[in-house]
């Protein structure tokens, strides 16, 4: 794990390197922003290297993904890693260097503009949306010898840092193990929850001991400061390393949270933390791997109404953390079932998260899978009906790592 970290790190470098912004030489000032009666779908897509591997990444847009081609032609070079929607703009953000973050929007002719200056945060190994107008990035350091972790909150309306703290690591690390923070995610308006996995800082270790707890560390929100410990031993870690996902408040204020359970013991299984409190609900337990005959969750998102759109390794000799093959299903942790979604095929899980966009009405479910011919494809899931269709098609590019919805 610490290696693979290395490498993503590395990656991430590189590609700062290969990458650089640009944008039509064009001394026109750009129109402004429309007035929101149209939208295009935008994503986030990398060209194809001289070896066939991820080279640049682009901000690219398509008017709809339920036919059609795409390519890179209309979209702008970009050099960030992390991509983070809110207020109807894209945060663009650089993994390395001060963690710049840049604003892109789309203009009133629904091109792929900047949308305000470049301004340094730290570099986010966590990140998430919070409430209408703000999200919140996470960096911190692997062992003790510099343990102080930041929080930042940017502002995007008025697309500056709108505040920051630091958390001391050692509150969470136990004995010879540190934190890895797993993703940011916001609960009741006044707080974020962050789930976390542990790592020997022994080098000559590569497994926690604690493969079979749940750790989710509470901080304040707006203020960024470290609250408490919230632990469980049913099931396993929440999330995965950049995956941002794991964890949700739904409609009526309860937080759900999965966990894949690898190398653990536990189950792969769904728990809860009841509206308003910060413990683990005893009364409530949804085992996955019981419900599917043995399967484990490998990533989700949230629908609506206490579904989430989630993937499931098809055997166990598939279960790892950033690879492996996968299917569908609409789980619903509050009724306690599993669908399978028929007209999307199984496939290889794509790097780091599932890229999914719900529409506002709840029940569409937008998808970006690669297929095992290697073309990427966006197929529609209905979530009532749990059937997918293929729609998009994107032309000469190696990855899509963000799919959004953007208006004009």
């Amino acid at each position: 794990m610490k290696k693979n970290r290395l490498v993503l790190s590395m990656l991430g470098l590189g590609m700062l390197a290969l990458a650089s912004c640009s944008d039509d030489n064009n001394n026109e000032p750009a129109p402004g922003p429309g007035n929101g009666a149209k939208s295009k779908y935008v994503f986030v897509a990398y060209s194809v290297g001289s070896e066939g591997v991820e080279s640049a990444p682009y901000i690219i847009s398509a008017d709809s993904v339920t036919g059609g081609k795409v390519g890179l032609s209309n979209g702008i070079e970009t050099d960030a890693y992390s991509f983070v929607t809110q207020d109807n703009k894209l945060f663009a953000a650089v993994w390395g260097g001060q963690g710049p973050v840049t604003p892109y929007n789309l203009d009133a002719n629904g091109k792929i503009v900047q949308a305000g200056n470049t301004v340094n945060a730290v570099v986010a190994a966590i990140y998430g949306a919070v409430g209408t107008d703000s999200w919140v990035g996470g960096g911190f350091n692997g062992d003790k010898q510099d343990p102080m972790a930041t929080l930042f909150r940017f502002d995007a309306k008025n697309l500056i840092l709108g505040g920051r703290n630091t958390i001391d690591m050692n509150k969470l690390a136990v004995g010879d193990e540190w934190p890895t923070w797993y993703g940011v995610f916001p609960v009741d308006q006044d707080k974020l929850f962050i789930p976390y996995d542990m790592f020997p800082l022994d080098q000559t270790q590569t497994q926690t001991k604690y493969t079979d707890s749940t750790w989710i560390m509470v901080a304040t929100y707006p203020g960024l400061q470290f609250k408490k410990i919230i632990r469980d031993g049913r099931t396993g870690t929440i999330g995965s390393w950049f995956g941002m996902h794991g964890l949700k408040q739904i409609e009526d204020g309860d937080v759900y949270a999965y966990s894949t359970a690898v190398r653990s013991k536990n189950p792969s299984a769904v728990v809860r933390i009841k509206k308003g409190t910060e413990e683990f609900d005893q009364s409530y337990f949804f085992n996955l791997e019981a419900k599917t005959g043995g399967l484990k969750v490998s990533r989700g998102d949230y629908i609506s109404n206490g579904k989430f759109l989630m993937s499931f390794f098809i055997n166990a000799k598939e279960v790892t953390e950033w690879a492996g093959r996968t299917k569908l299903a609409i789980v619903d942790v509050k009724n306690q079932t599993i669908t399978w979604v028929t007209g999307v095929p199984e496939h290889a899980q794509m790097g780091y998260k599932q890229k999914t966009f719900v529409e506002e009405d709840g029940n569409t479910i937008r998808y970006v899978l690669k297929d095992d011919a290697g073309k990427h494809f966006v197929y529609t899931i209905n979530a009532t009906t749990a059937v997918g269709t293929k729609g998009l098609e994107f032309e000469n590019i190696s990855d899509i790592t963000t799919i959004s919805k953007l208006t004009f």
